[in-house]
C-alpha cells in the first residue's frame, strides 16, 4: 500500500506535537509491514520530520512560508495555511498513492487531502484527535476561523471519507454530535487510541532527579501554560529550591518566559525548546512530577509519556482523562491553581509514595502499546482501500 500523509499543520522547524510523535510511531510499523509512506509537509518543518520519519520521502507542500522565527504572531500562519490549501494542485509527487491520510480534520488538511484522493483515485482517511467545538470557546479571530472551518471539513468528511478514525470513544461521540448539529447522518467512526514505545522510555523511578516538575508539549494558551506561573509561585513559596522544566516550543513561549521573569521566577524555570525523542526521554527521567494544565485534550499524549517513564502526574481535569487514565492521575478542577500546587508539593515530600505511583503508572500504560495501534489502524486502512468510493 502506498500512503501519503497530509500534514499541513506543521509550521516550523522547532515545534514537536504529541500527534507528530504518534504518527512517527505507527508509520514505522506500517513500513515494516510493507507499506510505503510519504509525508506532504512544508519544507520549514523538514528538520523535524526527517528525524521522525527517517524511512519516508518528504514532499514539500510549501517552500514559501517559514514562521519559525515568528511563532508568537499567529496572523503569520494564515497565508501559510492558505497557500497549502492550493499548492497540492501543482506539486509533483514521487509516486501515485493508494490512500491519502489527513493527519487531522482541519480544513487545511482535509481540503488538499480530498483533492489528492480524487487526483490519485485513492481512499481518503482521517484521524480526528479532538473536536474543537466540543472543548473550545472562541476567544479570538483565529479560534473563530478554526471553529467555522471545522464545520466545513466535517461536511466534507461526512460525504467523502472512506474511513474516519478517532482518538477515543469520547472524540467519536463529539464528532457524531457535530454531524447531527449540522443536520448530517452520522458516519461510522473507529476509535483507535494512541500508543507508546516503552522500550524508548526507561522506567526512571530510581534515576537521579534534577527537576521537580515538568510541562511537556506545545506552548500554547489552550494548553493552560500561563497558569504555570502562579502554580510555580505557590510551589516555590513552600519549596524555594524547586525547579520546573518546560519541554517544547510554541507561539506563546516568549509570553510565558516574560511572565515568569515578571514573577521573579526565571531562575527556577528551564525552557528547553524542541528536543529530539531520545533527549526528551532522558529529560523526563530526570523529573519528579509530571504536570498537565491543558484546557483541551483528545487523549493526553504528554500524560501518557509521564506515566511511561514512571512519574506521578498532577493535571487539571479535561473530560478524556478519566476515561483514558482511570485512577492514575491527581485530577484538579480547571482553574484550581492552589490545588495543583498542593499536589505537586505532596509528591515532592513523599518520595516513596511517588516511586510506587510511578511504578503503578508505568504498569498501567503497558496497555497502550503503539504496535497494537499500528496493527489496528493498518487493518482499517486496508478495509478503506478495498471499499474506497469511486471518485
Amino acid at each position: 500500500m502506498r500512503i501519503l500523509i497530509v500534514y499541513n499543520s506543521a509550521l516550523d522547524a522547532r515545534s514537536v506535537s504529541g500527534v507528530q510523535t504518534y504518527f512517527s510511531g505507527v508509520v514505522r510499523h506500517w513500513i515494516e509491514a510493507g507499506a510505503e509512506v510519504d509525508v506532504f509537509v512544508a519544507r520549514a518543518a523538514w528538520p523535524i520530520f526527517q528525524e521522525l520519519f527517517p524511512k519516508s520521502e518528504l514532499v514539500s507542500s510549501d517552500n514559501l512560508f517559514d514562521p519559525t522565527r515568528h511563532l508568537g504572531q499567529t496572523w503569520r500562519y494564515l497565508p501559510a495555511f492558505g497557500w497549502r490549501m492550493f499548492s497540492h494542485r501543482f506539486t509533483k509527487f514521487p509516486r501515485a498513492y493508494d490512500l491519502i491520510f489527513a493527519c487531522a480534520q482541519f480544513i487545511y488538511e482535509i481540503g488538499p487531502a480530498r483533492c489528492l484522493a480524487t487526483r490519485f483515485n485513492a481512499a481518503l482517511v482521517v484521524k480526528v484527535h479532538h473536536v474543537l467545538s466540543a472543548q473550545r470557546m472562541a476567544i479570538g479571530l483565529f479560534d473563530r476561523m478554526h471553529l467555522l472551518s471545522e464545520q466545513i471539513s466535517t461536511r466534507w468528511l461526512n460525504r467523502e471519507a472512506d474511513a474516519i478514525l478517532c482518538g477515543t470513544e469520547l472524540i467519536a461521540r463529539d464528532f457524531k454530535a457535530l454531524e447531527q448539529q449540522l443536520g448530517l447522518k452520522p458516519r461510522v467512526t473507529h476509535p483507535t487510541g494512541y500508543g507508546l514505545d516503552l522500550e524508548a522510555l526507561p522506567l526512571s523511578v530510581d534515576t537521579l532527579k534534577d527537576f521537580d516538575a515538568v510541562l511537556l508539549g506545545r506552548i500554547h494558551e489552550h494548553k493552560g501554560v500561563f497558569d504555570a506561573v502562579e502554580v510555580w509561585r505557590k510551589v516555590c513559596a513552600l519549596y524555594p529550591t524547586a525547579r520546573l522544566l518546560i519541554i517544547g516550543e510554541g507561539p506563546h513561549r516568549v509570553g510565558l518566559e516574560t511572565r515568569f521573569a515578571e514573577a521573579a521566577l526565571s531562575k527556577s524555570v528551564c525552557f528547553t525548546g524542541a528536543v529530539g525523542e531520545r533527549e526528551k526521554s532522558d529529560l523526563l527521567a530526570r523529573c519528579r512530577v509530571g504536570l498537565s494544565l491543558s484546557r483541551e485534550e483528545g487523549w493526553g499524549l504528554s500524560v501518557n509519556e509521564f506515566l511511561g517513564v514512571g512519574l506521578p502526574v498532577v493535571a487539571m481535569e479535561v473530560p478524556v482523562f478519566r476515561a483514558v487514565f482511570p485512577r492514575q492521575l491527581d485530577l484538579l478542577t480547571q482553574g484550581d491553581i492552589p490545588g495543583v500546587a498542593e499536589r505537586i508539593l505532596f509528591w515532592l515530600n513523599a518520595p516513596e509514595a511517588a516511586r510506587q505511583r510511578g511504578i503503578d503508572g508505568r504498569n498501567f500504560v503497558r496497555r497502550y502499546d503503539h504496535r497494537a495501534v499500528a496493527v489496528r489502524e493498518m487493518s482499517l486502512l486496508e478495509e478503506a482501500l478495498r471499499h474506497r468510493r469511486v471518485r
